[in-house]
This record gives C-alpha cells, sequence and structure tokens, in this order.
C-alpha cells in the first residue's frame, strides 16, 4: 500500500511539475507550490527581449543617420530627440556639431552594424556598433574611416535614448580621392 501511494504521489508531482504548477527539489519531495505557466513566461519574455532590443536597434539607426545630418547642417536639434538630455553624450556631441560646423567639417554615413548588444541590470543597453564614414574637413583630403563605438543606452520613460559614449576605436583611416557611392 505505502508503495502505491509513494509512486501515485511521485507520477502526480511529476504530472504537476510538467505544467509549471508545483517545482521539486529532486524526484522525490515537493518543496513548493505555486502557479507559474512555464513556456507562457519564457515566450513572454523573449517577446520583451526582442521587443527591447528592437526599439534598441531603431533608435541607434535614427542617432546614426540624425548626427550626421546635425553635423552637417550645424544644428544639434536634428538629433537631440535621440539623445538624453543632460548625459554626458548629450554635452559631448552638442560641442562636436558646434566645432564640426565651425571647421567646415562634413560627414557622409556609408554603413553602420550593431555588432552586439547587452542588457544592464537596469534595463540600459550596452551596443557595440561599426561605423564606416566619409569626412571631409574643409580643404583637406576626403577620409574614409570605421570605427567601432561602444554606447550606453538608457531606458527612459519615453523610450530609449543615447546617454553614453563608452569607447571608440578607429579600425580603419585612409585618404580618398572621391565619394564612393
Amino acid at each position: 500500500m505505502k508503495i502505491k501511494l509513494f509512486t501515485g504521489m511521485l507520477i502526480f508531482t511529476l504530472f504537476l511539475s510538467n505544467f509549471g504548477i508545483i517545482s521539486y527539489a529532486d524526484s522525490y519531495t515537493a518543496t513548493k507550490i505555486f502557479y507559474q505557466p512555464k513556456m507562457h513566461n519564457q515566450n513572454h519574455n523573449k517577446f520583451l527581449n526582442q521587443h527591447k532590443k528592437t526599439q534598441v536597434e531603431k533608435l541607434i539607426h535614427s542617432y546614426q543617420n540624425n548626427f550626421v545630418s546635425a553635423i552637417n547642417s550645424g544644428d544639434f536639434s536634428l538629433v537631440s530627440s535621440d539623445i538624453l538630455p543632460g548625459s554626458k553624450i548629450c554635452s559631448v556631441q552638442k560641442s562636436t556639431v558646434k566645432s564640426y560646423s565651425e571647421r567646415g567639417i562634413k560627414e557622409r554615413l556609408i554603413s553602420y552594424k550593431i555588432n552586439s548588444m547587452s542588457e544592464f541590470d537596469n534595463g540600459d543597453f550596452r551596443v557595440v556598433v561599426n561605423e564606416k564614414l566619409y569626412i571631409q574637413k574643409g580643404n583637406q583630403p576626403l577620409e574614409y574611416k570605421e570605427f567601432e563605438n561602444i554606447y550606453r543606452v538608457a531606458k527612459t520613460n519615453k523610450g530609449y535614448k543615447m546617454s553614453q559614449i563608452l569607447s571608440v576605436k578607429i579600425l580603419d583611416s585612409k585618404t580618398i580621392k572621391s565619394w564612393k557611392d
């Protein structure tokens, strides 16, 4: 009788654990009873994670294009909606736009690629981006530059915003004869 009861409890425990209703420490002892639909939570978390990453990707796309537009026009407001007000990147990029405008520097974005993205515990993201640009510095020869920039993207109540440049690494730099389409 004890063996049948034990076997029945074990089968019932395994049945409940498969549906996320209970958790057990080992195959013999049920430790907690709770409702947690495992597959639903996993799929929901995957959806949330993918949604966050998509939002960050959209921000990076907007920032890349708007920053070049801001450089070329000397108008920081063109990129300001992508940047967290009062952040480190805000003051740096505001002065960069002003300085480049005063020196007649123009840029053309060739391409960018997000190499990796990881989420911090607070919901911010660390994003590694390769950027390829043509840079014209006044009457100087045209330059091709490739960078690997690491950004911090902040989670705000208005979505994600660029908040910090963590590092800048020049991967390639050379003088070229003309803009290539």
